[in-house]
């Protein structure tokens, strides 16, 4: 027979369970889906805000379009940022453009991430709304696309690649600010399908 002196349960050992309990509970709260970005940026046709809990790897940004690697010409960059400040207006998608030279030998989803995150790229209400992240890293001949959990439905991870992977000649040419802005308007054509608007400004 069991002794059940030695199965009961002491006050310290149930202190402890219900502490391990509260750990697991916020340690989930706490976590972070691989795709969703955190969204901290004001519901207004302003660039992503730098109002962050975690470390960006860049500066704040200066606009939608943020060129550190230097591949768009003033026109384009121009013509670009126009077209996403009403990407903003029209749908309340936030879509940051970032070149960078390379990662520093980080993965680029990790450094995309820590830069989605950082930067707080999408409205607060991604009901209405949601944000993207595209990245470029031209040493490195990599790019990444982060996307919202309120768009996953709408650009699922077979669809990104497989349009981003149209743009893969013209950087093959060095054409990067070109393959930029066409994968750009190709992901903007489907939302504006997908969610029944339409821009203004040509991409």
């Amino acid at each position: 027979m069991l002794n059940w002196s030695l199965m009961k349960p002491s006050a310290n050992h149930i202190l402890t369970t219900i502490a391990l309990l509260l750990l697991l509970i916020v340690g989930q709260a706490c976590s972070f889906t691989a795709r969703s970005i955190t969204s901290n940026s004001k519901a207004e046709a302003t660039p992503p805000s730098n109002e962050n809990q975690t470390q960006s790897p860049l500066p704040p940004p200066t606009g939608f379009v943020n060129d550190y690697a230097n591949v768009f010409d003033s026109e384009s960059k121009a013509k670009l940022e126009s077209a996403l400040i009403d990407l903003k207006y029209k749908s309340n998608i936030e879509f940051a453009v970032v070149t960078i030279e390379t990662t520093g030998g980080q993965p680029i989803f990790d450094y995309s991430l820590a830069l989605a995150k950082g930067w707080g790229v999408g409205p607060k209400d991604t009901a209405k709304g949601g944000g993207l992240l595209l990245l470029l890293a031209k040493k490195d001949r990599a790019w990444r696309l982060q996307v919202s959990r309120s768009l996953e439905k709408d650009l699922p991870n077979e669809v990104c690649k497989e349009l981003g992977d149209r743009s893969l000649d013209l950087y093959k040419q060095g054409k990067y600010a070109e393959g930029l802005r066409h994968y750009v308007k190709l992901l903007v054509e489907r939302l504006e399908k997908l969610r029944g608007f339409r821009l203004e400004r040509e991409l």
